[in-house]
């Protein structure tokens, strides 16, 4: 067993995978998390979409879409090195792209860059060798004929609409197989309800000073990763480390609607591009549905937003999934055949940071952007930016490369 100390700080989804890997690696683990159950927050009440990219057409750079399109060729690969997860039991239907009339971009600006991460795609893959999800050997985006736009989206609303291979994995599936692989693994030493609030160099060491129970603690450690989301930059300013510009903290609904539904009840669809909003059909495991003017309530320019999650009454919560779900339908009449008891919703909300302090209906907002993210090292204490749902498994790969000294 390796002699190294390693502290991960945050045990969402990225923390978790981390935590696995350097376990497989013959490492020992303290996982650090300040909430009660660990993979309960972002990484639980997302949409789960595994980006090839199209969402990020703003970046004419193309360095946004090419770093989702890294992590969509690698997230089944390294997920499953972890956990024995079933790709054809959790993902969703494909993807439809709804073309908003009022779109950042229009039409044949968003068609070129489709077309060019589909060939990305296809370069990063090595032809197909790795497969999208473990399924798909290509990635497609198709504009459909405007006949087609009434059987699946309202013509008032939609200007045009592109068939797409992206999928979504269901979130919440996946973080229960992380749970129950960190919770049994001898290597990993979970500590819950423990809330890192700084990290101090002593020495060649780095001490972790956390509070469990009303009680400051302190442990050293030789490596420290702070994975963590709310508390990230809070604790990185502790070691001296400012973000690398403005930031924002934003907090936005993610309602789950628990009914099975078949493919043909709902399309998945993302609507773009600008403020708009996302129904993601999940067959068996039901649906998310968010919708962006409504679902995001919360703002903050702070290194720690406020405790957003207990903030909201349960009869708020359900008036933001109300007031959003009346907006979708209009949208998509599908969503409003669906016949469901409020019991059957989870309207749950997380935490979004990225860098930028401009709405995203803006052309020039940095929320178009997420490059800028990854791994940031300052001896052996790492600062993770998880960036995307998408990026998880493949940074948690790189951590352990990193300390390693491999990368």
């Amino acid at each position: 067993m390796n002699q190294q100390r390693i502290a991960i700080l945050g045990a969402g989804g990225l923390g978790a995978c981390a935590a696995l890997e350097l376990s497989q690696r013959g490492y020992k683990v303290d996982l650090f998390e300040e909430h009660s159950e660990p993979i309960k927050k972002a990484s639980y009440a997302n949409e789960g979409k595994v980006h090839v990219g199209f969402i990020y057409a703003m970046d004419r750079s193309f360095h946004t879409a090419h770093q989702m399109l890294v992590g969509a060729v690698h997230f089944m690969e390294y997920l499953q090195r972890w956990v024995d997860v079933k790709p054809e039991e959790m993902i969703s239907t494909p993807f439809y792209y709804l073309v908003q009339k009022g779109s950042l971009l229009n039409s044949q600006e968003l068609n070129s860059h489709y077309q060019r991460c589909c060939q990305v795609y296809k370069e990063l893959s090595g032809g197909g060798k790795k497969k999208y999800l473990g399924l798909f050997d290509s990635l497609e985006a198709r504009l459909l004929h405007k006949s087609r736009i009434d059987g699946i989206a309202n013509p008032e609303f939609t200007e045009d609409i592109f068939e797409t291979t992206e999928y979504s994995v269901e979130p919440r599936y996946i973080a229960e197989k992380l749970t129950q692989a960190i919770s049994s693994d001898p290597n990993i030493n979970l500590f819950l309800d423990s809330k890192v609030e700084a990290v101090a160099k002593v020495g060649d060491r780095l001490k972790v000073i956390f509070r469990n129970a009303g009680i400051q603690i302190e442990e050293e450690y030789t490596d420290v990763v702070n994975s963590t989301w709310n508390g990230l930059l809070e604790i990185d300013r502790t070691m001296g480390i400012e973000p690398l510009g403005t930031w924002s903290h934003r907090y936005k609904f993610g309602n789950k609607l628990l009914i099975p539904l078949k493919e043909a009840d709902l399309p998945s669809c993302t609507m773009v591009l600008g403020p708009f909003g996302d129904i993601v059909n999940f067959r068996e495991r039901g649906a998310f549905m968010s919708w962006y003017p409504v679902g995001r309530t919360g703002w903050s320019e702070d290194y720690r937003p406020p405790e957003w999650d207990s903030m909201y009454s349960p009869e708020e919560r359900m008036d933001v999934f109300q007031r959003s779900f009346e907006e979708l339908k209009k949208r998509i009449p599908a969503a409003g055949n669906l016949k469901f008891p409020l019991e059957a919703v989870d309207p749950v909300g997380g935490d979004i940071l990225a860098l930028g302090n401009t709405e995203v209906d803006q052309s020039k907002s940095r929320f178009h952007e997420r490059f800028e993210v990854g791994i940031r090292s300052f001896g052996n204490y790492h600062s993770v930016d998880t960036g995307k749902y998408t990026l998880i498994p493949y940074l948690a790969v790189k951590v352990a490369d990193r300390l390693e000294g491999i990368d």
